[in-house]
């Protein structure tokens, strides 16, 4: 009867360990940088662990809303397919919310976009206050 105690409580302690280790979020993120978890750890529990992250533009703003770093959110970005289409509205966004130009290069770079560059949307970009280096990368950006 001890044996099969046991075992009961092994395999109870090992499935509650195993269920508690749920898909990562951006909210599960955020609460490893307020309460001040090592950057190194955040890194590598994102490397080892399922995730469904929301890098959309209002999950990077949420994001940097929250002050996590950008070497995290490019962490992030890695275990991520992106499948939302980027436009100049987002990139105007991002830009407006001091979103990092290296995190919105990386966006542009990893993702689906439908930017427009001509005359007048390179006008409103410069309107907007967007840097030449993310209209270069807008430009020159997988479609």
């Amino acid at each position: 009867m001890k044996q099969f105690l046991l075992i009961v409580t092994v395999w109870l302690g090992v499935s509650v360990s195993a269920f508690s280790q749920g898909v990562l979020t951006n909210k599960d993120v955020v609460a490893m940088i307020t309460a001040k978890v090592g950057k190194s750890l955040i890194e590598s529990k994102i490397q080892s662990s399922p995730a469904k992250f929301d890098l959309t533009p209002q999950g990077l703003i949420e994001l940097e809303t929250a002050k996590v770093p950008d070497g995290i959110v490019k962490v992030m970005m890695g275990k991520t397919t992106m499948t939302d289409v980027m436009t100049n509205e987002h990139i105007v966004q991002l830009t407006n919310a001091k979103v990092s130009k290296s995190l919105i290069s990386e966006k542009i770079k990893r993702g689906k976009n439908k930017f427009d560059t001509s005359v007048d949307g390179l006008i409103a970009l410069r309107s907007a206050k967007v840097s030449d280096g993310i209209v270069k990368d807008m430009m020159a950006a997988p479609k």
